[in-house]
């Protein structure tokens, strides 16, 4: 590994400390992914001031956590925005949720709520809320069908320009969250607008016992257009990586996101996927948009649980969503030796990652051979990149 200067190796050695001591953030791996490596801008930064962040924030998240909506909101035929949430036994953390929405200085907004088969309270509590704000559109699963299928029929409903995607249990920092991004967009004609995040675990304690407080951000705004664009959730600043693939801390045009779902088509999309689901969905994306921009701008507040759905899956369904991913990578990747030759380092992450062996016999094992097969037929990869392949898994040939 290469460090390009003293900071960068303290911020690493800090990293890798807080793994081995601190139980809550026990989820993050030491076996990393092979495409993380430390560049001049690193994107995860460990930093207690971040609470000075927080402290501004705070009136605010106070208002949502605390103060019941008392409030009436109309019906908006022309949004200018949709927010896409996907719901699944949130009905801890869904007010909260809703009120950093609904306290928006932007009320020309549609909410677009998909209860995907929730078993707890959470149909009472989001069509109460409805009642008060007409903006709501309630969409009912008929099975747990997961949050790619969840996003991507919301986002085909959606009538505002842009779209704002949101998990069940997270907040909007500010109230003009969606001011000021959707005016971004809006005046620079963006397709994507990515933003800041603070991502915490338990966003009700005091500020002063909060711990773990961090962020994936970028120091500075940039912009970027294809060809670039369709490669840089794997590869910038000359390295590559796996990296911002998560859809709550961006705003996307609508139409853009539609495209991207019709792309996939719903033979994918209508698979159970909570796993790499982000990840899928945001290449397919980001192939598809002419620009990007990130902005300097802190917008949501990521409440991190090991108790979620997410989290409470089984490694067999987690290695799907791996696998399905790698299947995406290959399919909508720009065809260049460049591209696929990335799709390498997934592919070994996997084998890797999830001791392959163990699912030789489960169904998996045949979506992952087929996958295989066609990295190993396409004409881009370097004949060096299929051996390695054959070899690691040759117990699939």
């Amino acid at each position: 590994m290469i460090f390009y200067n003293i900071k960068n190796l303290i911020r690493f050695a800090f990293f890798l400390d807080l793994l081995l001591i601190d139980k809550k953030l026990y989820t993050f791996t030491l076996k990393f992914h092979p495409f993380y490596l430390p560049y001049k801008k690193p994107i995860l930064l460990i930093d207690k001031s971040k609470k000075k962040i927080l402290k501004k924030g705070r009136k605010y998240l106070d208002k949502c956590l605390n103060l019941p909506n008392k409030h009436t909101y109309k019906y908006i035929k022309q949004p200018k925005a949709s927010v896409i949430i996907p719901l699944y036994n949130c009905e801890k953390t869904i007010k909260p949720t809703l009120h950093s929405i609904q306290y928006q200085n932007m009320s020309q907004i549609e909410i677009i709520l998909i209860n995907d088969y929730s078993t707890d309270n959470t149909s009472k509590i989001i069509e109460k809320a409805q009642k008060y704000d007409h903006r709501i559109v309630i969409v009912k699963n008929n099975k747990n069908m997961g949050a790619l299928y969840s996003r991507s029929i919301a986002a085909l409903m959606t009538k505002g320009e842009y779209i704002f995607g949101l998990d069940n249990d997270d907040m909007y920092f500010y109230h003009d969250v969606f001011d000021y991004i959707y005016n971004k967009g809006k005046h620079e004609n963006l397709d994507i607008i990515g933003f800041l995040t603070i991502n915490l675990w338990n966003y009700t304690a005091p500020i002063k016992k909060m711990k773990n407080i961090y962020t994936f951000q970028y120091p500075d705004e940039f912009y970027l257009e294809q060809p670039e664009l369709g490669t840089w959730m794997i590869k910038f600043n000359g390295k590559f990586l796996v990296h911002n693939n998560m859809i709550w801390d961006k705003c996307m045009k609508s139409s853009l996101y539609k495209k991207a779902v019709n792309a996939l088509g719903s033979k994918r999309f209508s698979q159970f996927l909570i796993w790499a689901e982000d990840a899928s969905m945001n290449f397919v994306i980001f192939n598809l948009a002419r620009n990007f921009k990130y902005v300097y701008k802190y917008g949501i507040l990521h409440y991190k649980s090991n108790s979620t759905a997410t989290f409470k899956q089984s490694p067999d369904i987690r290695l799907f969503g791996e696998i399905f991913f790698l299947d995406i990578i290959h399919d909508f990747s720009q065809n260049n030796i460049e591209d696929k030759n990335l799709i390498v380092g997934q592919a070994i992450y996997i084998y890797d990652r999830y001791n392959i062996s163990k699912f030789i016999k489960s169904h998996n094992s045949y979506y992952l051979k087929s996958v295989l097969n066609k990295l190993i037929k396409c004409k881009y990869l370097s004949k060096l990149n299929i051996r390695k392949l054959k070899k690691q898994f040759s117990s699939f040939f």
